[in-house]
């Protein structure tokens, strides 16, 4: 049998919509593990659109926390959050060496109230079916809307709308002090406005084994096209997520995906734990060479490349934290560290690292392909490329060594125009400085280098701006053609270096 998804259609009387859940079970052929029973995962309630009632970066808080700086009016989206409450089944949630490979076992129920975010054109006709769940990421102490602020303009290019998950008790309740993160999340941003949420049934739980089954009732929601997706035809549903979140979506994938089967796909990145590879799900992860350093190089993750659901990125001379996400230009919209996190939590300290951060590897541009090519592979079938890895060359103090040439590049990986065509040394490594006297210096590791050449290297490199045009072209014309550039992104990157005075 095919799988079965059970959709359930609620119409809005109000701005609290009482979903039932659905409880209807279903089986589905599984390729290798044989057949399994599919649970029936349950629609959560959802409340709203809850109202804001000051613009964002207003000191009253009362606005959606992370709200986006895209240009929303001009695409004919809406940005709206909701309330989500239900019973949650609860599974182990494993420790960080814990890697399982089999389906998990329930250990309990419990009720649960969070909230959403989701972006999505207003007019449904221009709804082109896909839907985005993001795992919010909060290692931060808060939720990180990382998938929208880095992809926001390719899913509205697309058609595509996203939802903003708070699955993680941390988002909604915070990390206790001294850690320097302490007051950062919602319910702390703004203690009325998130007065309804918890994620710990009164503070008696505080593992997140909520969090899986959360997420699955979230992409139920938006596969029952009820709510926030009433009158939507939704026709896949991704599940996304970044560093922290990439390890629980690694759990997800390896314990809870072939028993819910809601998500239709996986595009997770930037770390992550080896998976099991009988499942038919496609699941494509981009890693920086960050991520290589730090254990992504680790040959049980590696061999999973290029199995038949299993693909691996990954993108020489970029870094877990790239600039663009910590950007402190005004209204930057993928600055989900920098300007924007400031306008909602205050200024924060510049890193005190060993090295100039952060690289300027586009790694969004990558993941706009990455996107791309996971819905290929989805709805064609046609599985992406398998780039090279990064190359390495045994362990450091558990940190692998990259092979690098003579300008300090990383050979190997996943090769954009700024590691091919390099005006500066781009790199995925870094460390806290040696007079570092902040704790949350530790984070530099994430945020790679960046070092601009000399003008003698530059000049024996270009000897005149249409060298490094031309060079520059080939390579964006490379990457595009392997498709882990899209042509627009291309376009993006090719004018920056027309109108730089690189060989002039």
């Amino acid at each position: 049998m095919q799988s079965i998804h059970f959709r359930h259609r609620a119409r809005a009387s109000s701005c609290v919509l009482a979903i039932a859940a659905v409880a209807v079970a279903a089986t589905a052929a599984i390729a290798s593990p044989g057949a399994v029973a599919v649970q029936a995962v349950p629609v959560p309630a959802v409340q709203g659109p809850i109202p804001s009632t000051a613009p964002a970066g207003d000191p009253s808080h009362n606005y959606v926390f992370y709200a986006t700086t895209w240009n929303l009016k001009e695409a004919g989206y809406v940005e709206e959050e909701y309330f989500v409450s239900g019973i949650a089944t609860r599974y182990p949630n494993p420790g960080p060496t814990q890697n399982p490979m089999t389906d998990a076992v329930a250990i309990g129920t419990m009720p649960y109230t969070t909230r959403i975010v989701v972006r999505r054109p207003a007019d449904p006709k221009r709804f082109n079916g896909v839907v985005v769940v993001d795992w919010e990421n909060v290692t931060a102490g808060h939720d990180i809307d990382t998938e929208w602020t880095s992809n926001g303009d390719l899913f509205m290019r697309n058609g595509w709308a996203e939802i903003a998950a708070t699955t993680q008790r941390v988002g909604v309740h915070g990390i206790a002090p001294p850690s320097g993160l302490a007051g950062r999340a919602l319910k702390s941003w703004n203690p009325t406005r998130y007065a309804p949420l918890d994620l710990t049934n009164g503070g008696t739980v505080n593992d997140d084994s909520q969090s899986f089954d959360v997420y699955s009732q979230i992409g139920q929601l938006a596969k029952s096209e009820s709510g926030p997706f009433e009158g939507y035809d939704v026709q896949r549903v991704y599940a996304a997520g970044v560093s922290q979140s990439s390890r629980y979506l690694s759990v997800y994938y390896n314990t809870i995906q072939n028993q819910a089967n809601v998500y239709d796909g996986f595009v997770p990145g930037l770390g992550g734990l080896a998976l099991r590879t009988d499942l038919p799900t496609k699941y494509l992860r981009v890693n920086t060479e960050t991520d290589v350093w730090r254990g992504q190089a680790d040959p049980a993750i590696r061999s999973m490349n290029g199995t038949p659901s299993i693909r691996i990125w990954e993108i020489a001379g970029a870094s877990h934290v790239p600039q663009a996400a910590i950007s402190e230009t005004p209204g930057d919209p993928r600055s989900n560290l920098g300007w924007l996190e400031d306008r909602d939590l205050g200024p924060s300290t510049p890193r005190d690292c060993r090295f100039p951060y952060a690289s300027h590897v586009e790694v969004w541009a990558v993941f706009h392909a990455a996107y791309a090519a996971l819905d290929r592979w989805v709805t064609d079938g046609a599985a992406p490329a398998t780039p090279p890895p990064i190359q390495t060359n045994g362990q450091t103090a558990g940190l692998w060594n990259i092979v690098r040439d003579a300008n300090g590049i990383a050979l190997g990986g996943l090769r954009l125009p700024a590691v091919e065509t390099p005006i500066a040394r781009n790199s995925g490594m870094n460390f806290p400085s040696p007079t570092s006297t902040n704790p949350l210096d530790g984070f530099c590791i994430l945020y790679g280098t960046h070092e601009p050449f000399g003008d003698a290297t530059l000049d024996e490199l270009y000897p005149s701006h249409g060298a490094y045009v031309s060079r520059f072209t080939r390579a964006a014309n490379s990457a595009v053609q392997e498709g882990v550039l899209l042509r627009p992104e291309a376009q993006t990157l090719l004018s920056e270096a027309t109108h730089s005075g690189i060989g002039k």
